[in-house]
């Protein structure tokens, strides 16, 4: 790095223009090309600048690169979700007018839209990513990559998968050695249903996240892998409870909460389509009570949702009032919190609730499964496909049981 930066940084801090900077040492020439390090200059020289702004050159290089340094740590903490070490290092990073450096200044703001998609602000990340792709022509190769890696996350963030690919896939991995941006390839590909390619990347990650111990991000790649193994004849449902129990006994002991709700609610899932509504019935109480402190939310929905669904479809004694009410009070949250999809299974629910069998049916083959479809939404689509399959089998409906059966195997 040329000591140039610092010259530069220092002298506009002090709003000195070069000629004033370099009079009496050297022509206003020479000093514009020290500060782009387009020429060499002698110490004696180095000593009259650094006396003439202040500062002792050799240990502001060092500062400097002590400063990158910290960069990469906070980079580091973001990556290994190192909760109270993120904090601690954005305050150090941004007490140090450091940052305002040219050289440093573009991977701090992408460092700093890193942080806004972990406390989930993406409009600010989105704000400081389309300026960095303003500025795309200052970034050294490494800061594009992550460029694009961080494009990438918000385009997953935001539901926008195809385009989180474009991003993600221009990433040279041989470059840019963060290889989390695995993860979020297999998001992807696992999101637009291609099984193989996320199965694939999932093991890349789960790879990368063993060597550099990154033991929570261990559980995200194991998750991703496990969903996408698919159900076939050599599917052993024993052996995947299995799987997930072990890895949310991981989660207890790294106290990841929401990852633990998020396993539970996969089993709880896995459970139902099982046909076993009795299991995924207790998976998903337990789900709900790690998600009781943020009810105003889609995921509680979600799992809300599952929990009634599986509750109607056990046959004996139901707390009938228990389940209106729940009903109720999710279809008023899906209102509040503008969420369509969650309020339309709410609706399906109560017809099944009431017993309108004729009507859940057609509510579920002309809503359900549309919605689902245009969402993207392949898992929960095969649940309710395998639903209209048993229906009309039942009704002796054999051509439309036959294209369900169709559709199911074309998902698999």
């Amino acid at each position: 790095m040329s000591s140039g930066i610092l010259i530069k940084f220092y002298r506009e801090k002090k709003e000195l223009t070069q000629e004033e900077l370099g009079k009496g040492i050297c022509s206003v020439t020479h000093i514009s090309k020290i500060e782009r390090g387009n020429t060499q200059y002698s110490p004696e020289i180095t000593h009259l600048l650094s006396k003439k702004l202040g500062i002792d050159l050799k240990k502001e290089m060092q500062s400097l690169q002590k400063y990158e340094r910290l960069l990469d740590q906070w980079l580091d903490s973001m990556v290994l979700q190192q909760k109270s070490e993120i904090e601690r290092l954005k305050n150090e990073v941004e007490e140090n007018a450091l940052f305002l450096i040219q050289s440093v200044k573009n991977k701090y703001f992408l460092l700093q839209s890193r942080y806004y998609l972990l406390e989930g602000n993406i409009t600010q990340a989105e704000i400081l990513l389309d300026k960095m792709k303003k500025h795309r022509k200052e970034l050294n190769a490494y800061e594009i990559h992550l460029l694009h890696h961080l494009l990438g996350i918000t385009e997953v963030l935001k539901g926008d998968f195809k385009k989180a690919l474009e991003y993600l896939l221009e990433i040279n991995e041989k470059e840019y050695l963060n290889h989390e941006f695995f993860y979020q390839i297999a998001i992807a590909y696992h999101n637009l249903h291609f099984k193989v390619k996320a199965y694939y990347y999932s093991e890349l990650a789960l790879d990368y996240f063993r060597k550099t111990n990154n033991f929570k991000k261990v559980i995200d790649a194991e998750t991703i892998k496990l969903i996408n193994e698919g159900r076939n004849e050599l599917w052993n449902f024993e052996d995947l409870v299995d799987r997930y129990n072990r890895l949310i006994a991981q989660c207890d002991i790294l106290n990841e909460t929401s990852k633990k709700a998020a396993l539970l609610s996969n089993l709880a899932y896995e459970h139902s389509y099982a046909g076993d509504n009795e299991n995924a019935k207790m998976y998903y109480e337990k789900t709900l009570s790690l998600l009781g402190k943020n009810k105003n939310s889609p995921t509680y929905l979600n799992n809300l949702i599952g929990y009634v669904y599986c509750c109607l479809h056990i046959k004996g004694d139901q707390d009938k009032q228990q389940l209106k009410q729940l009903i109720e009070i999710g279809s008023q949250i899906a209102k509040d919190i503008h969420d369509q999809s969650s309020y339309q299974f709410f609706k399906m629910l109560r017809l099944l609730f009431e017993n309108k069998k004729k009507q859940y049916y057609q509510f579920i083959e002309e809503k359900i499964i549309p919605m689902l479809e245009e969402k993207g939404k392949h898992q929960q689509l095969q649940t309710y496909e395998k639903t209209m399959f048993q229906h009309y089998l039942d009704q002796g409906n054999s051509e439309k049981a036959l294209q369900y059966a169709s559709r199911l195997v074309q998902n698999c």
